[in-house]
């Protein structure tokens, strides 16, 4: 293969358009070459948004072009495992949202089958790109803070109260808030602080969401609108997570409250994705104090994106397409891997889990 990445995209609604089509016109490695989407009425319309490419509604198509060196699944999260071991088999490095499949024994099969392939393989945890938790994950390795002891997030939406389409259906998107925005949160805390060995963790459904934003009736929702749970790391780090998508007041042009921190025994760091570019840190005997992040922790080293450009809370997120293919292109381990999907997958079933005995449950991640 040669330096030219062409890549398909298989579902081509809001997360590709926000996402990773703006990082694949960044990176000169990088072409979109083809188009998968249901909606053939999208698919037109992303001709015109995206430019011309080849199109079709068959999935199977893309996963067997010898045209397409790799793959970006954006699809419903019922269909992730399915496409992703299609595209696996016809040879495709693959990218896939989160959660990976609907439950971990899904993701750890993407995950055994891309490396058995020797294909690379990627998450798209978004937030390990944001510049501020790059920091922060700089400070806890260096040292700067000390011995880590306790890690923090909270992640805040105020989303409608009305229909989410499939996400609200168990057997089509598995879980709720847990699935959608809380696994990003044990994903990077791990990143962070190392392995999680035990969890307690509890949901909570507030609204019935049983009519469309239209006003007419539909299926009432069966997943959560609030998830949170108690860990212990490896380490001997704490660590607490806490998310809802109905928290009146924290719209914030849809960007919503995010705040996770570090707490060490030599100091505390935290981020907010209302303003990635800046970290608050705090040293004993001290208050935390708003700094701007380094110049060199900005952008993932190599990438073109200018980080001065752009509404911050968004641009970050075009780095997972440099990230993917430069794994292609140097024959490496793209960051984070399905192995991460699947164990962050892992963690966010054991919070089902652990609800539903009302007891912490052990975390044993064997890939």
């Amino acid at each position: 293969m040669t330096d030219l990445v062409r890549i398909g995209i298989i579902g081509a609604g809001a997360v590709s358009d926000y996402h990773h089509v703006p990082g694949i016109n960044l990176d000169p490695r990088a072409e979109l070459v083809s188009i998968c989407d249901p909606n053939s009425e999208l698919l037109a319309q992303r001709q015109t948004d995206w430019g011309k490419t080849k199109v079709t509604t068959k999935y199977e198509e893309i996963a067997s072009d010898p045209e397409v060196d790799a793959v970006i699944i954006a699809t419903p999260n019922f269909t992730h495992h399915e496409i992703a071991l299609a595209c696996i088999k016809g040879g495709k490095h693959v990218m896939c949202e989160k959660p990976l499949g609907l439950n971990y024994t899904e993701s750890a099969e993407m995950f055994r089958a891309a490396r058995d392939a020797n294909l690379r393989h990627m998450t798209a945890f978004t937030y390990r790109f944001a510049p501020s938790m790059r920091y922060v994950k700089h400070l806890v390795e260096s040292g700067a803070l000390g011995v880590p002891r306790h890690f923090r997030s909270q992640r805040f939406l105020d989303w409608p109260e009305s229909s989410w389409g499939w996400r609200q259906s168990k057997k089509l998107a598995g879980a709720g808030d847990l699935f959608d925005m809380t696994i990003h949160r044990i994903d990077f805390a791990q990143d962070l602080l190392g392995p999680i060995k035990s969890i307690c963790g509890a949901v909570a459904q507030f609204v019935p969401r049983d009519k469309t934003a239209d006003g007419e009736p539909c299926e009432p929702s069966e997943v959560d609108d609030w998830s949170s749970l108690i860990g212990q790391f490896e380490n001997g780090a704490v660590g607490v997570w806490e998310g809802s998508t109905l928290m009146k007041g924290y719209h914030n042009d849809g960007f919503g409250y995010e705040w996770a921190e570090v707490n060490g025994s030599e100091g505390s760091a935290a981020y907010q994705l209302t303003d990635p570019n800046n970290i608050l840190i705090g040293k004993p005997g001290q208050t935390m104090e708003k700094l701007p992040v380094p110049e060199e922790f900005l952008v993932i080293e190599g990438s073109l994106r200018k980080p001065n450009e752009g509404v911050p809370s968004t641009v970050f997120r075009y780095d997972l397409v440099y990230e993917f293919v430069s794994a292609i292109v140097e024959e490496r381990d793209a960051v984070p891997g399905f192995d991460h999907g699947a164990s962050a997958q892992l963690i966010a079933d054991s919070v089902l889990e652990s609800f539903d005995k009302r007891t912490w449950i052990d975390i044993n991640c064997d890939l």
